[in-house]
């Protein structure tokens, strides 16, 4: 029993690992995909994402779509539609501040899942997490009055902060899902739909079709890059850990992609952070690990 717990203790620690550097990989990424428009970024890593898991299993992917209720399929386009939204609000809120603020604030989510499910689902938050709630809010007036320095823009920050929130309505209203269908096949299916209303939002961003055709080489690799990494990998295995592992363990992994990307940041891209933004974001992940440990039972998952 011993050598089973300790395994288990090993497997945990090593997708924590493994997902936080799928997901700190987000932030640099994007952000080296400039000058594309961030809309058409979201739209590229969504649809490659899901090509890439129909190529894995079609038939496996259309017969579980076939076996949804009608008001199933509703909630697959109803998650396609809020995870598209966050996705166009965090990498268009990443292009308008620091790569610094934006990976802090993302830290917010799991605080906005236990937020939405107190809202929706009447699970009331733990004392240590109504704590850690107050605390990452303290945070986030932290981050965002280093607004106006460099790159870092109140705005940007603002957008960041509706995309933790959307994420938060995204896990609240895909609960249901997740016992309808496989991993992979609500993934791919999410991600499809993501990428049919993003494809309907592009014509009518001011610029987001400009010079996309194509479009710029490192652009390109980058995008790649985003549907392999941080979505294909990052987010299918976050959805397929969620359904056997602790919610507490899935969700240690915002933090791990704030940490991480600032880091990868700073290396690859010379973002160094200012003083005030390592103060906001120490005090943010400070708070998401008080709600993550005092959580009962939490449920959250990055999503950068």
């Amino acid at each position: 029993m011993a050598a089973k717990q300790r395994v288990t203790a090993r497997s945990a620690a090593l997708f924590v690992v493994l997902a936080s550097l799928a997901f700190a990989a987000s932030g640099p990424l994007a952000r080296y995909a400039r000058p594309v428009h961030p809309l058409f970024v979201a739209f590229g890593r969504v649809v490659l994402a899901a090509v890439a898991l129909s190529l894995l299993d079609l038939r496996a992917i259309a017969r579980s779509a076939a076996g949804l209720s009608l008001r199933q399929r509703a909630a697959v386009l109803g998650a396609g539609l809020l995870l598209a939204a966050h996705f166009a609000l965090f990498l268009w809120g990443l292009d308008r501040t620091s790569i610094a603020a934006a990976l802090s604030l993302i830290s917010l989510e799991p605080l906005a899942v236990v937020l939405c499910a107190w809202a929706f689902f009447r699970v009331r938050p733990t004392r240590a997490e109504q704590a850690g709630v107050l605390l990452a809010t303290a945070g986030a007036l932290v981050i965002a009055s280093a607004a106006g320095a460099g790159e870092h823009r109140l705005s940007g920050d603002l957008m960041v902060v509706g995309a933790t929130v959307l994420y938060g309505l995204y896990v609240s209203f895909a609960r249901a899902l997740r016992d309808a269908l496989p991993a992979r096949s609500y993934a791919a299916l999410v991600y499809a739909s993501a990428a049919v209303f993003l494809a309907a939002a592009l014509p009518a961003a001011p610029g987001a079709l400009e010079g996309v055709a194509p479009p710029p080489a490192h652009a390109a690799v980058a995008i790649v890059a985003l549907a392999l990494v941080p979505t294909l990998v990052g987010h299918t295995a976050v959805q397929a850990a969620a359904r056997r592992m602790s919610p507490s363990i899935i969700a240690l992994v915002s933090p791990g992609e704030t940490l991480g990307g600032i880091l990868i940041g700073a290396l690859w891209l010379g973002a160094i952070p200012t003083t005030t933004e390592i103060a906001g974001a120490a005090i943010i992940l400070a708070g998401a690990t008080v709600a993550i440990f005092g959580s009962s039972p939490p449920a959250a998952s990055s999503a950068g």
